[in-house]
């Protein structure tokens, strides 16, 4: 079976930066009938062709930088307007998998909330399905340690990437709380 795997960069730098380096590593660890697609979110706006590619995608992959101890602001500006998809089919149990990179602090704090934030929405959430990677790990790696085994390593990737693609043939009939899908955004602070 093929699956169709969407790549969602969340760096305010785009196809220019680091996120998409990453990404374009993360090719090599998809299996050839894997279909994927990346999207530049600092470039993308929401509405009904990005809402259509959530809804197609078998799995959804996030990518983001780490900027002060959040993720990218195209990441954020996503979260909020894809809140009406929260808990509806189009992403209801659909797996997927986190990458945060970080120069040298806070990115995993950066992961767990992310990951915290899409499992509320309702994504799946698979076991070892998201990563930080880090220059200090980047160089760090780079020497020989004994110590190397406890960071991420970029290779990695492969193993979230083949736990996100086995979630994608998972069959569960999820139940969900009800949401209030009348208007997300309106007013409801009355003094």
């Amino acid at each position: 079976m093929s699956h169709k795997i969407l790549i969602l960069n969340g760096s305010p730098s785009g196809d220019k930066g680091n996120c998409a380096v990453f990404i374009g590593n993360l090719f090599k660890f998809f299996e050839k009938n894997v279909e994927l697609e990346v999207v530049h979110l600092n470039r993308t706006s929401y509405g009904p062709a990005l809402r259509k590619k959530i809804a197609a995608a078998s799995a959804i992959v996030f990518v983001t930088g780490t900027y002060w101890d959040s993720w990218g602001s195209p990441m954020q500006k996503l979260l909020e307007q894809m809140t009406e998809l929260e808990a509806t089919p189009a992403i209801l149990g659909k797996p997927c998998a986190v990458f945060v990179l970080m120069h040298s602090v806070g990115g995993k704090s950066v992961l767990s909330r992310l990951q915290g934030v899409l499992s509320t929405m309702g994504f799946l959430i698979p076991p070892m399905s998201g990563m930080v990677y880090s220059l200090v790990s980047d160089i760090a790696l780079k020497g020989k340690s004994s110590h190397a085994k406890d960071f991420w390593h970029i290779d990695d990737a492969e193993l979230i990437i083949d736990n996100l693609v086995k979630a994608c043939d998972l069959q569960v009939n999820w139940t969900t709380w009800p949401v209030d899908k009348s208007d997300p955004k309106r007013k409801w602070l009355k003094f």
